[in-house]
């Protein structure tokens, strides 16, 4: 067979697994409030006149525990909008109003404790991406954005107004969603919408459209349709946002002090309803949250999420999956190498320009920064563009490049393509997806081999999952904006799962599943294998038990320091661990989670433990205490790794609360406390006061090294 005879029957055996017959979708035709009637006033109270001219959706499905079965409450949805914003009201009756689950109050916060509304609105009604907002009985506020059906960034902030109220009946909320926060198509009249309500007490979920057990709520490809939408106006579509903060610094260690005064400015401005074109200049992180530590005691690079605000927003746009079960090694664009130096410092951003958007099947986005010099590094431009061809209903074909060193004055760039194939309707209503990437660097400089290369077939669904990934990467593969950590290896990886709900019992889920990955050199000579396999047990209120047991191998072709003085030295090594754990709904006012494992580790042996703490006091007031531990025993040297976190959250209102975080290391012997007040004047206003502390514990004397006071105020306008 030819490989254009094979591509032929590939497409051919791709079209047939997606030829089933779409599944009915509920709709509902929208008509604009007329002009003499105001619109709804944000309260939580229905009793507007605007939702007199609202259409009322039909009912909500319940999805769990019961697919396709009648909702325990009811719900009532209504919209409407006028040429400014869309207007949800939701009507949550319920039979036990006092019996609500409503802890949480701080934006941003997670709602899935809670009794929750969440809407999803696919606004170029493409059927893979969408904006999502949810609230709670408290009217809190938590938002994202949904990109290709399966990655949801909820870093992402738009301005939107939510109040909710509890009340005899139950609880209603009201939404109002302003145009100027959304990208759409304006010739397009129909968008994608779903919406979801969660009755925590029973665990209950039940959606408007796609009431399926087997597709989650960020899966868009089977939204419902609103039609009607006419006249939607976005103004100047600009967005000017200055912000200024106050820095004063302590270092006891060289005994000096300093303060800042920082201006930035932020611009946005929409060049169409679709596209979106952004400036920074002197860009601010002094707000930006601090990393949680880990402990590494692996010989490989670990990875750390990105926090700051500026390269959150849009980072859908400029993803590129690498891989599944977390997979970070390969990634070709990696936002915390622009502004930060090797070691954490922060590097400045003199100017950045961002521009992302969608024109017909085409999204696009290019980021340029200019980045100053920092030690013996000069000053530089980083970009990094990305573009995504819609293909169908679900998949796409892409392709990235970036350019630009940030940590050296030689030069680099890389560019690469990829391909996602998705499906939701093999067999009916199950999910098929295979994605594949090929990666080329250049970099200054002899080098050998500078690609990279995976590919994935995955069956992502409830009762059954499984993957098969393959993934290569060359000795010489340097994306100097990306990351990597096993550059020269190839890796074989399989995982499956199978998922039981039986009808009418105490327990809600059973689960099996089993894990692998094989690493090799280039050579296919061994280097690391991990083979895992665990079982679950959840109840219907979400308590769960688990049971895992792992095996590894890692063949060490040189020695390396686990810890400061401790070398565990050239040999192979095979382990193995077995480790318990449990916890309870995270709804409780009280949760905790326990694990504990124990094995073989190298040389010698470990015993793992974590313990967390959730303290959900009232709607006002939100602790947690997480510890974890390893003590190990090796031929070349005992140690005890502890790590523990405090948080603490007082929340006065939805818009003002006091956050405070804790975490401690044996290992830099640091006690570090990051606290932020932050109030909300009202949807992108604000002001937010940090203190930043970090303690030296050597000997258990608590000795204060740096203090860091920043008070910082933003405020947006829009024309």
């Amino acid at each position: 067979m030819t490989m254009r005879s094979g591509l032929r029957w590939l497409a051919l055996g791709w079209l047939l697994a997606t030829s089933a017959a779409l599944a009915e979708t509920p709709s509902a035709e929208l008509s604009a409030l007329p002009e003499e009637v105001p619109p709804p006033t944000i309260d939580g109270v229905l009793e507007d006149e605007a939702w007199d001219h609202a259409v009322l959706l039909s009912p909500l499905v319940q999805v769990v525990p019961v697919e396709g079965g009648p909702p325990s409450e009811r719900t009532e949805v209504r919209i409407t909008y006028d040429r400014n914003a869309l207007y949800i009201a939701v009507q949550a009756f319920d039979r036990a109003p006092d019996q609500i689950i409503a802890s949480g109050m701080r934006r941003d916060t997670s709602l899935r404790p809670d009794d929750r509304i969440s809407v999803m609105i696919d606004t170029f009604h493409d059927h893979r991406n969408a904006f999502l907002f949810s609230t709670n009985p408290n009217g809190s506020r938590y938002d994202g954005i949904v990109e290709d059906n399966y990655s949801f960034k909820a870093e992402w902030d738009g301005i939107w107004y939510t109040k909710s109220r509890i009340h005899e009946d139950g609880w209603s909320s009201e939404f109002a969603i302003p145009f100027k926060s959304l990208s759409f198509d304006p010739a397009g009249t129909t968008w994608g919408f779903n919406l979801l309500r969660t009755v925590r007490r029973h665990n209950e979920e039940n959606r408007w459209a796609s009431a399926k057990q087997n597709k989650s709520m960020v899966d868009v490809s089977e939204a419902g349709d609103l039609t009607g939408l006419r006249g939607l106006e976005q103004g100047l579509g600009l967005d000017i946002k200055p912000a200024g903060s106050i820095g004063w610094t302590h270092d006891r260690t060289s005994d000096r002090s300093f303060s800042n005064l920082d201006p930035s400015l932020d611009v946005f401005y929409r060049v169409t309803p679709s596209i979106t074109a952004a400036l920074t200049t002197n860009t601010d992180f002094s707000d930006a949250a601090v990393d949680s530590r880990q402990v590494n005691l692996s010989r490989f690079a670990l990875f750390f999420p990105e926090t700051r605000d500026f390269f959150l927003q849009d980072a859908g746009i400029f993803d590129f999956p690498v891989g599944g079960t977390g997979a970070t090694n390969g990634i070709p664009f990696f936002s915390r190498r622009i502004g930060l130096s090797g070691g954490g410092d922060v590097i400045p951003i003199r100017i950045g320009t961002k521009i992302t958007g969608r024109t017909g099947p085409l999204n696009f986005g290019a980021l340029n920064v200019q980045m100053a010099g920092h030690g013996d590094v000069d000053a530089k431009n980083l970009s990094v563009g990305r573009a995504k061809l819609n293909i169908g209903e679900e998949s796409f074909v892409g392709l990235i490049a970036t350019h630009g060193d940030p940590l050296t004055n030689g030069s680099n760039s890389l560019i690469s393509g990829d391909l996602n194939l998705r499906t939701s309707k093999i067999f009916g209503n199950q999910i098929l997806e295979f994605r594949s990437w090929l990666q080329h660097s250049t970099t200054s400089g002899p080098v050998g081999d500078d690609t990279a290369w995976s590919a994935r077939l995955a069956y992502p669904n409830d009762l059954w999952n499984w993957a098969l990934d393959i993934k290569q990467v060359g000795e010489d593969f340097n994306p100097a904006l990306g990351f990597v950590n096993r550059p020269e290896t190839r890796q074989s990886i399989a995982s499956l799962r199978r998922r039981w709900r039986p009808a009418g019992s105490a327990v809600r889920i059973y689960e099996a599943s089993a894990f692998g990955i094989v690493t090799t050199d280039l050579g296919n000579d061994l280097e690391s294998l991990y083979v895992s396999s665990n079982g679950r047990i959840e109840n219907h209120a979400g308590d769960f038990i688990k049971l895992e047991g792992n095996i590894q191998t890692e063949v060490l072709e040189t020695a390396f320091e686990i810890l400061p003085g401790i070398v565990v030295p050239k040999d192979r090594y095979d382990f193995s661990r077995v480790t318990l754990s449990g916890g309870t709904a995270t709804s409780r006012p009280l949760a905790a989670e326990l694990s504990f494992g124990a094995g073989t580790f190298y040389s010698g042996h470990i015993r793992a433990g974590r313990a967390l703490l959730e303290w959900r006091a009232s709607k006002h007031f939100f602790a947690s205490l997480e510890f974890l531990q390893n003590s190990v025993r090796l031929h070349e040297g005992n140690f005890t790794t502890r790590l523990g976190r405090v948080n603490i959250n007082v929340v006065f209102t939805p818009d003002l609360s006091w956050e405070t975080f804790m975490q401690f290391d044996n290992l830099s012997n640091s006690l570090g406390w990051n606290s932020r007040l932050r109030w909300i004047l009202r949807p992108g206003e604000e002001i937010v006061f940090v203190w930043n502390q970090a303690f030296d514990t050597t000997n258990y004397d608590l000795r204060g090294e740096r203090t860091n006071l920043i008070g910082k105020v933003s405020w947006t306008f829009r024309f």
